[in-house]
């Protein structure tokens, strides 16, 4: 007796049918990974040898325009090159001194300078942002008045008391105190 329609394999082959066809699918996808991953691999390694052509073109140029300046430097005489350097330093120190602000140093000291100071030499050295200040005070109330007064301005650091003397008139009586005082100015850096 023959059933029509009814195949023990036919479950099993249609499992087996599904399985390879999902292998082949995934071995394709993961070829064409591969194939992919070859690509980028290679465009990589041809970029990598045009970089390393470039750079070595541009060591080659680096190294032919320092012995042109060696050439150059040869030809030039001891006594010239040191004249050069000295006009260099002293276009340096103009620079230096274009760059520090007096008007900001006046400005802070006469907001703290007492009344009854005076100053008579204000010498900034312009290097280091120093600044040496010489002068007289009536009393010494007022001297205690302008260290507090340059203390307390946040353009002044490091703000010390260098010398004071008392000052005596013809007659012998005291004629106020000198006094130096040193500080740093720093009210043009931001």
């Amino acid at each position: 007796m023959l059933i029509t329609g009814f195949n023990l394999a036919s479950t099993n082959y249609r499992r087996t049918r599904h399985d390879r066809l999902l292998s082949i699918w995934a071995v394709a996808v993961l070829g064409l990974l591969l194939v992919g991953l070859l690509a980028v691999w290679a465009a990589g390694r041809g970029e990598q040898k045009a970089l390393a052509q470039r750079l070595a073109r541009m060591e080659g140029e680096l190294r032919k325009h320092r012995e042109e300046v060696r050439n150059v430097l040869a030809g030039v005489p001891d006594g010239a090159m040191k004249r050069y350097e000295a006009r260099v330093k002293v276009y340096n120190q103009i620079l230096e001194a274009s760059a520090f602000s007096w008007m900001g140093l006046l400005v802070e000291l006469e907001r703290s300078v007492p009344p009854a100071v005076s100053l008579s030499e204000i010498q900034p050295d312009l290097a280091s942002g120093g600044v040496s200040l010489r002068g007289t005070a009536r009393s010494f109330e007022d001297l205690t008045l302008l260290m507090r007064g340059l203390l307390e301005r946040t353009a002044f650091r490091d703000v010390y008391l260098l010398r004071q003397s008392e000052r005596k008139d013809q007659t012998g009586n005291s004629g106020g105190l000198d006094f130096t005082v040193s500080l740093v100015y720093h009210g043009g850096e931001k």
